[in-house]
């Protein structure tokens, strides 16, 4: 449970922070920060991401994936299939199912609209479930020159089957856009961030330990994605981040800290951590020439000390 002193325009709680370190960027130094004490690295990193293969050569190892192939090349209707979900990015287990996009003619995806058939699951005994949702070239061509952030399932996809050539290039198209996108929406993400950091300090200064955890869970998900996105990339789906927010580690996270930093914004985000991390937070933001545009509130609550838990 969450314990809290109140606090007045006049007094604040003292107590020492815990997670105090010194200024600067670099985040790797154990010897110098005893945040690096507190926020143990993670075992196991995941590889760095990079963007899935255009080639069906890897996958075509996988017997579902390569019975799927074959039916895409049958088919005069189809042009090409992309694999999706977590398959694509390498964090699938053997239960994970086979995401795919069908891309087909214009004809057939209008009789599949017709029919409402547009989204197909498969039951096989032998494997997991095949999910394929169908789409035609237009849509890609659309995401590729005006479309919004849900193209990064597209983006984020590897093309099995290119029939005619022109989808590879296409996704790759998307991929910059969707990417171009993202970058922008950074100084968002961190206002939103910034917002949740705020709101969850003053709900555990008033004792509200359902508000200060919601607060700070939802500020998590904003930094996924702003810092993601100073990268120029689409934060990947949460069920995703075990495996690539070590990514971030290239933005001089000490191995392992931010992994475990957002898992605590989950589960423990008490107020000496949460103002260390943004302290933090707000050092990169800086160095990559993010502004905020919030005074009073956010000064008051990094001064402020909380009794430790």
């Amino acid at each position: 449970m969450l314990k809290c002193q109140p606090l007045s325009p006049d007094r604040t709680v003292k107590s020492r922070d815990a997670y105090e370190s010194p200024e600067g960027v670099g985040f790797e130094s154990q010897s110098g920060s005893q945040a690096s004490d507190q926020i143990h690295p993670l075992h196991g990193l995941a590889r760095r991401w990079s963007p899935p293969p255009s080639s069906a050569s890897a996958d075509a190892r996988d017997p579902v994936l390569a019975e799927l192939i074959g039916e895409v090349l049958r088919d005069a209707e189809s042009v090409g299939v992309l694999l999706n979900g977590s398959r694509a990015v390498g964090c699938a287990r053997p239960d994970s199912n086979y995401d795919l996009i069908w891309i087909v003619e214009d004809r057939a995806y209008e009789r599949r609209s017709d029919r409402v058939t547009l989204v197909e699951h498969r039951l096989r005994a032998d494997s997991p479930a095949i999910e394929i949702t169908y789409e035609n070239v237009e849509t890609l061509r659309r995401l590729s020159h005006d479309g919004e952030t849900s193209g990064a399932a597209f983006a984020s996809s590897s093309v099995l089957v290119d029939k005619t050539g022109e989808i590879v290039p296409l996704i790759t198209a998307i991929a910059a856009r969707t990417g171009k996108l993202a970058r922008e929406r950074v100084a968002e993400e961190y206002d939103s961030y910034l917002n949740g950091f705020l709101h969850s300090l003053k709900s555990w200064s008033r004792g509200d330990d359902l508000g200060a955890r919601a607060h700070a869970a939802e500020s998590g998900l904003h930094l996924v994605k702003a810092l993601f996105g100073l990268e120029g990339v689409v934060a990947p789906y949460p069920d995703q981040w075990s495996a690539r927010l070590a990514e971030l580690d290239a933005q001089g996270w000490q191995p392992g800290f931010f992994q475990t930093a957002v898992l605590r914004l989950l589960y423990a985000p008490d107020p000496p951590f949460q103002q260390m991390l943004e302290r933090r937070v707000g050092r990169l933001m800086e160095s990559r020439g993010v502004r905020h545009q919030w005074r009073y509130d956010l000064q008051r609550l990094r001064a402020a000390k909380y009794d430790e838990l």
